[in-house]
This record gives structure tokens, sequence and C-alpha cells, in this order.
């Protein structure tokens, strides 16, 4: 994505999160296609802590952010969702004319059966969720350091 330059946000940023600084939405196009935080900065004309700062405690930045990595793997999602009748062909030939154990295996975890990977999941897309999300982390934490005490009192098992 080409960053913006325009002094005034696009009909799309106005309609999205008008919110955010052109500065911000500049370092969400670098940092979605896997750019650094020093990129993301030198695009959003600010420092590196600031981009850090912004993806660790600014809500709003975190959702839109999350929306747009959300959007790029529904896209990457629908081009590898169209491949799947050519590579299952492709598999089911080749293990026909040589069968293969682990290609079976592979098959078989790839389509969740013995425990596939979910790589849909990007965090919430919304202000609201970013703050439960949040608030779920700090309540476990908090906990953790409840349990803590406890948990160090117990005896240790000799393996």
């Amino acid at each position: 994505m080409a960053t913006r330059t325009s002094a005034a946000p696009t009909k799309a940023d106005q309609t999205r999160h008008p919110e955010l600084s052109i500065g911000q939405h500049n370092a969400i196009d670098i940092l979605v296609l896997g750019g650094t935080d020093a990129e993301a900065a030198t695009a959003a004309n600010v420092t590196r802590p600031t981009v850090c700062d912004w993806r660790n405690h600014d809500a709003l930045f975190r959702a839109t952010l999350n929306a747009a990595r959300a959007d790029l793997w529904s896209a990457a999602t629908d081009r590898l969702r169209s491949m799947v009748p050519v590579a299952l062909t492709v598999l089911a030939d080749a293990l026909a004319e040589r069968p293969d154990p682990r290609t079976a295996l592979d098959v078989l975890r790839l389509a969740g059966i013995g425990g596939g990977a979910n790589l849909g999941t990007v965090g919430p897309t919304d202000v609201a969720g970013i703050d439960a999300a949040d608030a779920e982390a700090a309540d476990r934490a908090a906990m953790a350091d409840l349990l803590r005490p406890d948990l160090a009192r117990l005896p240790r098992r000799p393996w």
C-alpha cells in the first residue's frame, strides 16, 4: 500500500476512523504488510517509540490495525480457498500413484483431524473488543499475581 501524503484524509479514512491521523493510517499501512515500527514511524513522520505506543496503548489504532490485518487475511484466505480443489486433486493423484504415510498424515492435519493450525485469528477489530481483551489480560495477570505466592509454597516434584 502506498502511504498517504495529502493533508486531508481520504473519504475512506473519514468513513472508517476520522479520529486517526494520516500518519497513523500510514503507519497501519506499513505494519499490516509486515513492516517494522521504525518503517512505520518513517511513513508516519513520528518516532519509533510513538508507533510502539500506538500499537500497545491506543485502542482505536489497535482496532484499526487488527481490522486491516483481518481484511488482508480474508483476501489471502479467499485466494487460498480457490486453490484447494486443485491442491486436493494433486494430492489425491500423488497418493494414488505412490501412497506415502507422511503425506497422508499431513493431509489429515490440514483438514483439522489431529490438531490443525488456526491462522485466521488476528484479534479484536473494534475498540470495545480491544478494551475487553485488555481487561481480560489484566484480570489474568492479577489472578496470576494472587496465586503466585500459593504456588511457590507447593512442594516440588522430583521429575
